[in-house]
């Protein structure tokens, strides 16, 4: 961690149109925008916060849904902290989508947290029942969110940050025992 916060980074997947570029624009903004534009590969974010009294530099990655450019999404979430993996609650499609990227992104040697969003929850939701059976089976946490109304929105971003700043203190603390524990091993040895 620098003197200037702490770096974490989050990264958006999800099938084209399921409204990822929406949801950064209510976490950003706090509104909706209508017709965003689609998304060419990546666009990136940022957005300073307090968490727990950790400053946190949080770079947010809105990845590309189309097909095409499936290929260099992996680039975007190596070496990622949090994946927000999107689908649309009235999309079966998308959902099966969602399942497919998560067994793509678990391939990888580091597996960032995944956090499930069920977005556009002001629709018929088809895919209720499938979502929180994957989600209970796989322990992957799931929320319903809109973009339009902000439902949920700010409080989703906030607990992903809050979880993996969670995660990096007790690696720190634990780190620091071992560190302290070595030194108390070696101390011993040399006498």
């Amino acid at each position: 961690m620098s003197n200037n916060g702490r770096d974490v980074r989050l990264v958006m997947l999800g099938e084209s149109s399921v409204g990822k570029t929406s949801l950064l624009y209510r976490y950003m903004q706090n509104c909706f925008c209508d017709k965003p534009t689609s998304t060419i590969t990546a666009s990136f974010y940022k957005k300073r916060i307090v968490d727990q009294n950790i400053p946190t530099n949080l770079q947010l990655w809105d990845t590309a849904g189309q097909e095409k450019y499936q290929s260099i999404t992996p680039l975007y979430y190596r070496n990622t902290d949090i994946i927000f993996i999107v689908f649309s609650v009235d999309s079966i499609n998308s959902f099966e989508r969602a399942v497919n990227i998560i067994e793509t992104v678990r391939s990888q040697k580091k597996v960032p947290e995944i956090v499930l969003l069920g977005n556009k929850c002001d629709l018929e939701n088809k895919v209720r029942e499938q979502a929180e059976l994957f989600s209970s089976i796989t322990c992957y946490p799931l929320f319903w969110v809109s973009a339009q109304s902000g439902y949920c929105v700010q409080e989703v971003f906030q607990q992903a940050v809050q979880e993996s700043n969670n995660k990096h203190i007790t690696i720190q603390r634990n780190n620091q025992f071992v560190n302290e524990f070595e030194k108390l091993v070696n101390k011993k040895r040399c006498c």
